[in-house]
Order: C-alpha cells, then sequence, then structure tokens
C-alpha cells in the first residue's frame, strides 16, 4: 500500500539560511520583548479560548491559521474557535486538504460516514471529530462546512485517490450520468495528457446536457461535479509540473490555493477560519520559497479578503511525539533559540502555558524580532508575516494515519 502523508509536502527548495544562533541581530532586546509579553499575551484556562481573544477574531471576515501540521492540541482549538465563532456568523472551515475529497470531508462533518475502505479517513476522523460533533448538536440547515483548498497532489493518492473518489460521488447521484467512460478507465495508471483528454470529454459531455442532468441530480450536485473536474485538470498540471520542476509545480499549487480560498470566501456570506501551513499563511516573505503565499494575497491582493482578515502564526513551545508519529521531539527552551528570540521568551514567561500575543505594538512592525521556527532562526519585522502568535505550551504530534 502506498505510503501517503496526507499533509502539505517539503518546501522542495532551500529555506531562508537561519542566522546564526551565536550572534543574533534582532534589535529588539529580551528585556524590551518580556515587557510587552507580560503587557499584552492574553493566557488560555484551556480548553477554553479568552473572551477578549474571540472578541479579536470575531471583527475580521477571515481568520487565517498558520498551523504546524498534525498538533493534537491545534486541531481542538480548530473545533473550539468554530463553536466559540458559531453565533458571530462564522459557518465555514477551509483545510489544506485535497480539493477531491471536500464532498466528503463537508458530509463527514454533517453526520454522513467517511467511505471505510479509503486510506484517508483515521486522518480526518482525528482532526474533524470535534467539528461533527459541534455540527450534531446544531439545527438541522445551518451547519459549520469544511472544504478542502489543495491541488490533488501525490502525497494525497493523486490521480490514483482522484478516480476513486469521483467514483463514490457519482454513487451519490441519481444516475450515472456520461460519467462511465472515465470511471472504467484506468485513470490512476495513465499518462497526465490521457488524464487530461478524460476529464475534458467528461467535461464536455456535461455541459452538452446541463439542463437534462441539473433536472434530474440537482443544480449543486451537478455543480459540484463540475468543480471536481475543473480542479482535477489543474491538479493534472500540477503533478507533472513538479516531476520536471518541484519550484514551479510549488507555485501553481499556491495559485490554486489561493484561487479555491477566494472562490469560498466569496460564495458564502459568512465568516471563514482557514487552516493551514505556517508558510503558506505568512502576509509577506519570510519562510520557504519567495512565491506569494497564501496570507500575502488574501492580505494584500484579494478583493474579497482584503482589510477583514487576521493572520495568525502557530508554535508549540514543547512538542511530544504521540506513539508512532513523524518527527523529532521538541523543545524551545533547549534549541538553538537566542536569548532575545521571541518564541522562548513566551515560553519562559507563561511556562507550560498557550497564549496569544497580539503584535499591536510597533516594535513588532518597526523593528526587528528574531522568530525560531523549529532551530531556523528567522529575523524580521514580525508584523508583516503575522498579526498575532499563538504559542501553545505544550502539544502533541499525532500519526499522521
Amino acid at each position: 500500500m502506498k505510503v501517503r502523508r496526507w499533509a502539505a509536502a517539503g518546501l522542495g527548495t532551500a529555506i531562508l539560511a537561519a542566522l546564526a544562533c551565536s550572534s543574533p541581530t534582532a534589535d529588539v532586546t529580551a528585556t524590551e520583548l518580556r515587557a510587552v509579553i507580560e503587557a499584552e499575551a492574553i493566557v488560555f484556562e484551556n480548553p477554553t479560548v479568552p473572551g477578549p481573544v474571540i472578541g479579536r477574531l470575531a471583527e475580521n471576515r477571515v481568520i487565517l491559521l498558520g498551523e504546524t501540521h498534525h498538533l493534537r492540541e491545534h486541531w481542538e482549538l480548530v473545533a473550539t474557535l468554530m463553536s466559540d465563532l458559531y453565533n458571530d456568523g462564522f459557518r465555514q472551515l477551509l483545510i489544506e486538504a485535497p480539493h477531491m475529497a471536500g464532498w466528503l470531508l463537508d458530509a463527514y462533518v454533517q453526520g454522513s460516514q467517511l467511505v471505510p475502505d479509503w486510506t484517508a479517513p483515521p486522518f480526518y476522523e482525528q482532526r474533524l471529530s470535534m467539528v461533527r460533533d459541534f455540527n450534531l448538536t446544531r439545527a438541522a440547515g445551518d451547519p459549520i462546512h469544511v472544504h478542502g483548498i489543495d491541488a490533488n497532489e501525490d502525497w494525497y493518492g493523486g490521480a490514483s485517490d482522484f478516480h476513486q473518489l469521483l467514483g463514490w460521488f457519482v454513487e451519490t447521484l441519481p444516475t450515472h450520468g456520461p460519467t462511465d467512460p472515465l470511471l472504467d478507465m484506468a485513470y490512476g495508471d495513465a499518462e497526465p495528457d490521457q488524464q487530461r483528454g478524460a476529464v475534458e470529454d467528461l467535461l464536455e459531455s456535461l455541459r452538452a446536457d446541463q439542463p437534462g442532468l441539473v433536472a434530474t441530480w440537482g443544480a449543486d450536485r451537478y455543480q459540484q461535479l463540475v468543480d471536481l473536474l475543473t480542479n482535477e485538470l489543474v491538479s493534472i498540471d500540477v503533478r507533472a509540473a513538479r516531476a520536471d520542476d518541484d519550484d514551479k509545480g510549488a507555485r501553481m499549487r499556491e495559485d490554486l490555493i489561493k484561487s479555491l480560498a477566494d472562490d469560498r470566501i466569496a460564495e458564502c456570506e459568512c465568516g471563514t477560519v482557514i487552516n493551514i501551513g505556517g508558510h503558506h499563511a505568512q502576509k509577506a516573505h519570510l519562510m520557504g520559497t519567495d512565491q506569494q503565499w497564501l496570507g500575502d494575497y488574501l492580505t494584500h491582493s484579494s478583493d474579497i479578503a482584503a482589510g477583514s482578515i487576521i493572520v495568525i502564526g502557530f508554535s508549540s513551545a514543547k512538542t511530544e511525539l504521540e506513539p508512532g508519529a513523524d518527527g523529532t521531539a521538541w523543545d524551545v527552551l533547549d534549541s538553538k533559540s537566542p536569548d532575545n528570540e521571541l518564541l522562548r521568551l513566551m515560553a519562559e514567561t507563561m511556562p507550560d502555558r498557550t497564549a496569544f500575543l497580539p503584535l499591536d505594538d510597533p516594535i513588532f512592525a518597526e523593528r526587528t524580532i528574531a522568530y525560531n521556527s523549529e532551530d531556523v532562526v528567522y529575523i524580521s519585522p514580525l508584523k508583516r508575516q503575522f498579526d498575532a502568535i499563538i504559542q501553545y505550551g505544550v502539544a502533541h504530534r499525532m500519526p499522521v494515519n
């Protein structure tokens, strides 16, 4: 069986070089930074999110969360935020999951079951079960929706899983319509040009018989199928590009993520929470490649979200591994953080506590801060990247599946 990561791929390009920890150049001193932390940080009384934090978030149409992948406490917080923001009109959670699975994940959080012979359910059940539990307490017809906004990359199963998920989607329709030629082919083993041709042929057939199919399937289900196919076309190109030029493929992927996020925000007259990796969330270049990331786009370029978005970077002072989890244990106090590094100072000031730190003080915009992303120390006016930081006192990394 293929090993599936069901998470963001590696960066694929060299990240910015860490500044030597023996000679940090950030110009905000530990004394100055500690004073701001002590004055402005809001400590969580687990498992609740403090009212002032909810109030700050609810002022925005879009809340962008830049996570470190697979932390159990993070997904618990995401579910808590969705329930706490429900009365403020938040009804949509966009996650770094393949678009091809979005219809199934949305059905799951509304009470349906994930398909049992799919390889991914344990991953999503662990991360979305609390959103599902909350929805089951709500009145019918007004749930929180979940959508995947990523390409159908190979680490998600790529063409093979798209073909499988498409077949399951078609089985939910009253009829198969013109889908059988694509469903009957060995799509996962086909060359990109063959995949593209099959998807384009099906789209052409759907459009040719749109009135009849809409009458049979309903307009929403018809459009869902068109969207599945349209985004698979882009994903074919992303997968093919990665084989020859990983950076080009990464940029194409990010462009699709931006487009899907914009579309979902525009379609929903509601508040939206987006959960995605910390590199994607940044408002300007700091970590990873120099492409325009989702946070940069939504903050500065999107006509839909610009002006009503808050971007939060996440970290963990200490990360422990659950049985079967990948990676290494982490403790910022035992790391390469210099004495004036933000996350070290937060951990020292509020040991073993989760805290929200707004980056409102002028030092975050006007001066440089040291920020340790698991032993890569970045020096930057941090306000350019995030509007606030949440650091978990202790977090636990779950197995991928």
